[in-house]
């Protein structure tokens, strides 16, 4: 069933994000060439880190006008 399907998406999709898998660097279209024999390496790629979600702005209510007597 669908419904079935659905629910263990949900569940996997929060262990998968929980586990942090190494970052595999994607060669650009300008590669950095291969350091040499008396270069030093650089260090390990940090892990990008997820984008926090925006508060989603509540619309705010038009004041009623009140008409006085």
């Amino acid at each position: 069933m669908k419904v079935e399907s659905t629910f263990i998406y949900l569940i996997m999709i929060p262990s998968l994000i929980s586990i942090p898998e190494p970052q595999i660097p994607t060669p650009g279209p300008n590669p950095l060439p291969s350091p040499g024999p008396g270069t030093v390496p650089d260090p390990a790629p940090q892990p990008v880190p997820e984008p926090v979600p925006l508060p989603i702005p509540q619309p705010v209510p038009a004041p009623i006008p009140q008409t006085v007597p």
